[in-house]
């Protein structure tokens, strides 16, 4: 099952990392004594709803569990963007055996029509009705138009184009869409970035009506899975903007995951280091000492945002700088950072670039800077 799970990681990253997380809970984790669960109650095929990082911090799983009655599973995506695992499975005292991961009691459960595997990161699914629909009718009646919840505007943009406004936070992001069948039923599946459909995928939604009106749909709604209607509120005109309101990074989930990169004694923190020193102006100021704490992200097409000050005394307990200094570091950041800071974006997996978090700290004396910390 190893081998299978590193193919998932592949073609899906916060799939691959989750289920990987799962598999290692079944190894590590026995004698939980727990209700047991029947092979009856396991028998079916689940839709994935996502992976739990935290009590608000929820990756979306874009894929299906299909247990059949004669022990053999498949796993994939719902939109069969890639072949599914095929194994087998079991359950034999009081444990469930996927491939040869053996799940302790109490690691796999059912809780009113949800599949939870895994106890302290556990992968969500719930189980799946099919409810047939007229895909290519379906289609006709949602793209091009603006649809809305009580939480979410959907702008389904001809193009393959979609617009997200979530209304609690009014964050407005870009992505694309797609209609897909599984079984007779029809899903929405929402993915990618402001540049390109491959991987960041969006809760799944299963479309169970559709009228020029209303539309009604099967999903994660942000608390809890649930059945959403989404009203028509206006057309979307060929010429309409599809853009982000603000900074979007490119990796739609794990954003509380990347590794922050310090650059301080690297070739690339030199370079920025010999840039802020010939533009830096700010006067001596006695008493503006300690360290100043610049966090951002770069995203796959290299811009900047979600920038982040924090100031230190010479203590190392919070204060706050002169907006002088802090403004500056932060305007200096932004225009002089090396060219090839984006080189940070990358891993073993896919070299193309991706989001990176970058971390610099600066040390001041009196308002000059006397160092970048590594």
């Amino acid at each position: 099952m190893i081998t299978a799970l590193w193919k998932l990681i592949v073609t899906t990253r916060a799939l691959g990392w989750a289920l990987w997380l799962a598999a290692l809970q079944g190894l590590l984790c026995s004698g939980l004594k727990a209700q047991p669960v029947s092979q009856q109650q396991l028998a079916g095929i689940w839709i994935g709803v996502h992976s739990e990082w935290d009590t608000d911090f929820f990756c979306p799983l874009p894929t299906y569990l299909q247990l059949d009655t004669d022990g053999t599973y498949a796993l994939g995506l719902v939109d069969a963007s890639a072949a599914p695992i095929r194994s087998t499975w079991a359950v034999r005292d009081d444990s469930v055996r996927l491939d040869t991961i053996r799940y302790a009691p109490g690691l796999v459960r059912v809780v009113d029509q949800q599949l939870r595997i895994g106890q302290y990161y556990p992968l969500v699914f719930r189980k799946f009705t099919d409810i047939p629909l007229d895909s290519a009718r379906t289609v006709q009646t949602v793209a091009g138009r603006v649809w809305q919840s009580d939480g979410l505007i959907i702008a389904l943009y001809a193009n393959g184009r979609v617009a997200l406004e979530d209304l609690t936070t009014r964050q407005r992001s870009v992505h694309f869409w797609q209609l897909v069948r599984f079984g007779s039923s029809v899903f929405l599946v929402i993915q990618g970035n402001q540049y390109g459909r491959d991987g960041g995928y969006k809760p799944l939604w299963q479309l169970t009506q559709a009228s020029s009106q209303q539309l009604q749909a099967i999903g994660w709604n942000g608390r809890t899975v649930a059945t959403e209607t989404f009203r028509f509120v206006s057309a979307l005109a060929p010429g309409d903007s599809c853009r982000p309101a603000v900074f979007q990074p490119c990796d739609n989930c794990f954003t509380r995951m990347w590794h922050i990169t310090q650059t301080g004694r690297t070739a690339v923190g030199h370079s920025l280091w010999q840039a802020l020193k010939k533009h830096y102006q700010v006067r001596t100021q006695p008493g503006q000492s300690g360290l100043v704490r610049i966090q951002f992200v770069i995203n796959c097409a290299g811009e900047q945002g979600l920038f982040e000050v924090a100031g230190f005394d010479e203590d190392y307990c919070p204060r706050t700088f002169d907006c002088t200094i802090t403004d500056q570091l932060l305007a200096l950041c932004r225009q002089h950072l090396p060219s090839d800071m984006l080189s940070y974006a990358t891993d073993q997996i896919d070299t193309s670039p991706r989001d990176a978090a970058i971390s610099l700290t600066f040390r001041l004396k009196d308002g000059q800077l006397t160092d970048m910390l590594p």
